[in-house]
């Protein structure tokens, strides 16, 4: 149940996608690329230009963590959620504001990573691994006042008073989950407190902003900050199936990760529910253990199959994702609410 970073990296191609990923899921991943990408590419140059090089320690962590990439979902939703409303809203702008938001997810990536001792992200080393936890978390801090510092050059003051309630939701919502590590009976509400916290209202942010940088009315903001928040629940609530579901060698981690980790998500939560007492103290013996056997994982996955754990979370998923088409229809047709609708075929089919 880790911070989810999601969708593709820009540079991503027709040709480049890899051959287990169906047409019907790459399509829509294409066409939401093509349409924001001059966006992003503009977002990407006002990173660059902006973090300076005035100490070379973090100059050099900040270079570490940019030419780490990203998929940059942040600024790809200020930018369509902009569009949507205003189509030919002024690039510069976006790419301002985009920036500032996608500066705040860089620095609490780096400190989510010193505080779980990550030392890979994307397959690459993460800041603390190569410059250490100290360095880390101040170039993280160095990052967060660069965020704030940018939101403060566009001057909007809801933008800016958006941007900050995120930040401390999510700072929130990282210790909400600290706490609640190790604990198999999180209650219903605290697990989808730390989904909203940690995942959600990024996204619901990221939306309302953009809708802010168009001069969208107030009911537009407020249907646009509807669609991020179920989109953000539904794509984290299928990233904890996924980590029982998913084939490791398309997601890249370990089946079981959040079970070995100690983290009480919504699968395994069904399952406790429904076991008989035999299989709960299976559930409860295999919670977690850091050196879980692959085989001991599968077991588990075969009682949640059992009590159809996964297709009851799968719906609670596409429960938000109902949520997100409603808040949509208030949109006229454009390219980006298409684009926004793509999204959410994408989080359905996704496989990793």
């Amino acid at each position: 149940m880790s911070t989810t970073s999601f969708l593709i990296n820009p540079a991503t191609t027709a040709q480049s996608l890899p051959p287990d990923i169906t047409p019907a899921v790459a399509a829509p991943m294409i066409a939401f690329l093509e349409f924001v990408s001059p966006d992003l590419e503009a977002v990407e140059e006002r990173m660059d230009s902006d973090l300076g090089d005035d100490l070379r320690t973090v100059y050099d962590v900040t270079r570490h963590l940019l030419l780490a990439g990203g998929k940059r979902l942040r600024p790809a939703m200020v930018a369509l959620a902009a569009r949507a409303v205003l189509p030919d809203t002024p690039r510069e702008r976006i790419a301002l504001v985009g920036a500032g938001v996608e500066f705040v997810h860089m620095a609490t990536l780096v400190h989510d990573d010193v505080v779980d001792n990550t030392a890979t992200r994307r397959g690459k080393p993460t800041a603390n691994s190569v410059f250490g936890n100290g360095v880390a978390v101040l170039s993280g801090d160095y990052i967060l006042a660069r965020a704030m510092r940018l939101l403060t050059l566009d001057g909007d003051i809801r933008i800016i008073r958006t941007v900050s309630d995120i930040t401390i939701e999510m700072s929130e919502g990282q210790v909400m989950e600290i706490r609640a590590t190790g604990n198999p009976n999180l209650p219903r509400h605290d697990y989808l407190e730390i989904l909203r916290k940690k995942t959600a209202v990024f996204v619901e942010g990221c939306c309302r902003v953009g809708a802010m940088v168009a001069g969208g009315t107030d009911e537009v903001q407020e249907a646009l900050a509807r669609y991020g928040y179920a989109i953000g629940m539904a794509f984290q609530l299928a990233d904890d199936l996924l980590d029982y579901t998913g084939d490791p060698a398309i997601t890249g981690k370990p089946r079981g990760s959040d079970l070995k980790d100690g983290r009480a998500t919504l699968p395994l939560s069904l399952g406790l529910e429904a076991g008989s007492g035999k299989e709960r103290a299976q559930l409860l013996a295999a919670f977690g253990v850091p050196d879980l056997a692959d085989s001991e994982v599968l077991a588990i996955c075969e009682i949640l199959e059992r009590y159809d754990c996964f297709e009851r979370t799968r719906a609670v998923a596409c429960s938000y994702l109902n949520e997100s088409d409603t808040a949509l229809s208030i949109l006229p047709p454009t390219p980006a609410k298409n684009c926004f609708e793509q999204l959410t075929e994408f989080v359905v089919q996704r496989d990793r």
